[in-house]
């Protein structure tokens, strides 16, 4: 057991010191945390509202051309049958999954009612009349009354088979919709209240369009009431809305408020002025229009009507906790629906808390706080143990130096067994080798293989020395191979006075037949110079084809990477049936180099084993 040293106080300040600083360090660390985890929910939940206001603007408007669509066509023709309508809206009514009914509601006068009805038998339904709501609720035969406007199309039938045939005019909240859009010939858009007083419908969207005589918006407001021929609406789910819209977004633990812009700063007037005495007097239209006010409950997938109540209850609950505005706007954005601003608000329901956990805030504290008293409690045990361990350091030193002594002679061995290996292989094949991976083999399906032979060094041999001879072929080898290097091609092997280069392995590149061309062009320069150097008449034929080729190491000693494949035995060919002091290439490698080289057709040659092949002379670059 070690003996305990005795120290004086002085030796615990550094341990004390650590752990005042550790453990502010900490409580800021957790402070600045804690803020930026607030930050951050703060901005992911900016971008969820952006994300989400982004999707909602995008599908009303959508849904809105839909309607304006239809009014378009309905202003194109002068009259438009039953079939030529569900034509029309068909394909609305498929891409549009929001979309409850297109109809068309025409201003039919008391005199031609009987005529629009007997019409309507024919083109739509055979019991169809101009209907309304009675005081219970019933759906009865509309009373008499200076004009009408009936649903006279509706699109789909199936399950709007009582909005066909209702009179707009007989509803009351309906009615001060269609008297403010005939008067300012806008599209009008308010909450749907339904096609008759008394029925239970989903909440949703009403759109109605005024069309006029002659398709053009009358100046002046008593043209506009004389010359209104009808009106289009559309009718759309709240609920498929929001669900169409937010898609694919994130909406979870949230409350989504959607209003649009109030309608109701103007009393609706009355489709026309008393006039002499109508049969039955019209029902007098109210004075407000009902403002689009929905909320859609993600949890749920609900949407409900929203009220004022409702809404001031929303905003108090903004999800944004760095909103420092009274008024809670950070969770709201302004719409651009139809040329008008809709305000949307987003709320968070009381589950929000389950994401608002600063984990990463107590977890950082924590980490401080271990971080702190490991270091602490390690210089407290050291104080009683510095001696022996200052004792052991100087042992472990020498031992140290002697292993850097070691590892730096081993990394020498290390670096020139890579050097060797490199210059047999190349270097991606070589660490696959390292890797202990046995028979390697690629095909690959474009690279561009050249052969270069030095003419006439058989006689120059014989009449050199072995010694000349091979320093001969050194320098002009080396010359080639730092080309290859330059050009960033791989030089597969020498056989005798020829050398083998290819370009796109073993990685593949795009440029490899203009790598090789290049290559080539320096070759015929590089054996120009060492021709003077040497003083003899060096000179090389060069054949180039491209093609794929079969890439692999065989061997078990002294292996090699080699090519095999018709593009090779090609390439040899080139070389061999080429002409002394040029390049001659296939008409594959032609293809890929005509448009930034020159080059000379030396037209069809008989190449063995082939019979006649088409090559060219390759002369040089293109300049512009």
């Amino acid at each position: 057991m070690l003996k305990k040293l005795p120290f004086s106080w002085s030796r615990y300040i550094p341990a004390g010191l650590t752990l005042v600083l550790g453990v502010g360090l900490s409580a800021l660390a957790f402070a600045l945390v804690w803020d930026w985890e607030d930050k951050r929910r703060d901005y992911e939940m900016h971008r969820r509202i952006d994300d989400i206001s982004i999707g909602i603007e995008r599908q009303i408007n959508s849904d809105l051309d839909a309607v304006l669509a239809l009014s378009d066509y309905m202003k194109a023709f002068s009259a438009v049958e039953r079939s030529s309508f569900a034509s029309f809206v068909g394909r609305p009514l498929s891409v549009h999954p929001s979309l409850q009914l297109l109809a068309w509601a025409p201003r039919v006068p008391s005199s031609e009612r009987l005529n629009y009805e007997a019409k309507a038998r024919t083109e739509t339904d055979s019991s169809f009349e101009i209907t309304e709501r009675g005081p219970r609720g019933e759906l009865r035969k509309a009373d008499q009354r200076a004009e009408y406007f009936p649903a006279f199309y509706v699109e789909p039938t199936a399950g709007n088979e009582t909005a066909l045939g209702f009179d707009l005019a007989s509803a009351p909240k309906i009615r001060a919709v269609i008297d403010r859009a005939r008067d300012t010939g806008e599209m009008i858009v308010t909450s749907y209240i339904g096609l008759t007083e008394g029925n239970s419908a989903e909440p949703g969207l009403l759109v109605i369009v005024p069309i006029y005589q002659n398709s053009t918006k009358p100046i002046t407001l008593e043209s506009r009431r004389q010359l209104l021929q009808g009106f289009v609406l559309g009718i759309f789910r709240g609920k498929d809305i929001f669900q169409t819209s937010l898609k694919g977004r994130n909406t979870d633990y949230l409350t989504i408020y959607l209003a649009s812009e109030a309608s109701d700063k103007q009393p609706a007037v009355p489709l026309l002025p008393p006039t002499g005495k109508p049969i039955l007097k019209d029902r007098a239209p109210e004075s407000q229009i009902q403002q689009f006010a929905l909320i859609f409950q993600s949890a749920t997938q609900q949407v409900l009507t929203a009220s004022a109540a409702a809404e001031r209850e929303l905003r108090s609950n903004c999800p944004i906790q760095d909103d420092r505005d009274p008024n809670r706007t950070a969770c709201q954005r302004m719409l651009k629906i139809s040329g008008r601003q809709w305000s949307l608000y987003v709320s968070a329901t009381p589950e929000i808390r389950k994401i608002r956990k600063h984990w990463r805030s107590w977890g950082t504290l924590t980490m401080g706080m271990l971080w702190t008293l490991i270091p602490v409690t390690y210089m407290l045990t050291a104080l009683s143990r510095t001696a022996q361990i200052e004792k052991l350091a100087r042992e472990r030193i020498s031992q140290a130096e002697k292993l850097q002594t070691a590892y730096q002679q081993l990394e020498l061995e290390q670096v020139k067994s890579e050097e060797l290996l490199l210059n047999v292989l190349p270097a991606a094949i070589a660490l696959r080798l390292k890797d202990n991976e046995h028979n390697i083999a690629e095909s690959f399906a474009e690279v561009t293989v050249m052969f270069a032979d030095i003419v006439g060094f058989t006689e120059l041999s014989s009449r050199i020395s072995a010694t000349a001879v091979v320093q001969v072929l050194n320098d002009i080898f080396s010359a080639f191979d730092h080309l290859a290097d330059r050009h960033g091609l791989e030089k597969i092997k020498t056989i005798g006075d020829a050398y083998m280069v290819v370009g796109g392995l073993p990685t593949p590149r795009e440029d490899h037949a203009e790598a090789i061309a290049n290559m080539a062009i320096d070759m015929l320069h590089e054996i120009r110079l060492l021709s003077l150097d040497h003083s003899e008449p060096f000179s090389i034929r060069i054949g180039i084809s491209s093609g794929p080729v079969v890439a692999g190491v065989i061997g078990l000693k002294k292996f090699i990477y080699d090519l095999w494949g018709d593009t090779v035995n090609i390439a040899s060919r080139m070389e061999s049936h080429g002409i002394t002091g040029c390049i001659q290439v296939t008409a594959e490698t032609y293809e890929v180099l005509k448009d930034k080289y020159t080059f000379q057709k030396r037209g069809a040659i008989q190449i063995k084993g082939k019979g006649y092949m088409i090559t060219y002379l390759l002369t040089g670059k293109k300049y512009d």
